[in-house]
Order: structure tokens, then sequence, then C-alpha cells
């Protein structure tokens, strides 16, 4: 049967191998936790490149619509389209003009 000393020493040793093993274990992954979240992309800082990205998007559209209505006048003067064609393509979308 086991002394109270007998248990002390055991619970001393037990101590020991938690302090130099498991320690420095939990410490490190402490660490790589605390890196992880370093690095980590928040829901804010997504939302805002989304929204940008879908700015430019947009930007670029509208570039693209522009020289499509430029095209199209230039058919129609030019009678390449008639008036039933050019307000066919005029009011497609995704950027519709009310002809």
């Amino acid at each position: 049967m086991l002394t109270q000393e007998d248990l002390k020493n055991i619970g001393v040793e037990l101590g020991k191998v938690i302090e130099q093993n498991i320690t420095p274990a939990m410490d490190s992954l402490q660490n790589q936790i605390e890196h992880v979240g370093n690095q980590m992309i928040t829901k804010d800082y997504l939302d805002d490149k989304l929204e940008e990205h879908h700015g430019n998007m947009i930007i670029l559209m509208r570039k693209g619509d522009t020289k499509l209505l430029r095209l199209v006048e230039l058919l129609k003067e030019k009678n390449v389209l008639n008036d039933e064609e050019a307000k066919s393509l005029l009011t497609m979308e995704p950027f519709p003009k009310l002809v």
C-alpha cells in the first residue's frame, strides 16, 4: 500500500512531468493560435474588399455601356441598324436605356 510520502512524491514527479513537457507544448500551441488569429481575414475586411471589387466592376461595365451606346449611334447614323434594332439593343441589361 502507498504511504502518504509515496503519494506526495508521485504528485511532485507528476508536477515535474507537466512542467517539463505539457506546459511548453501548451505555450507553443498558444503562440500558434495567436499567430493564426493575427493572420485571419475579418468579415469587415472581406466585406470592404468585396464592396471595392463590386464598385470597380460597375465602373468597367459603365465604360463598356458607353462604348455600346456610341456604337449603336454610329450604326444607326450609317443606316446599318433601323430604329427598332437600335431600341432593342439599348433596352438590354445591365444598364437599359429608355428610348
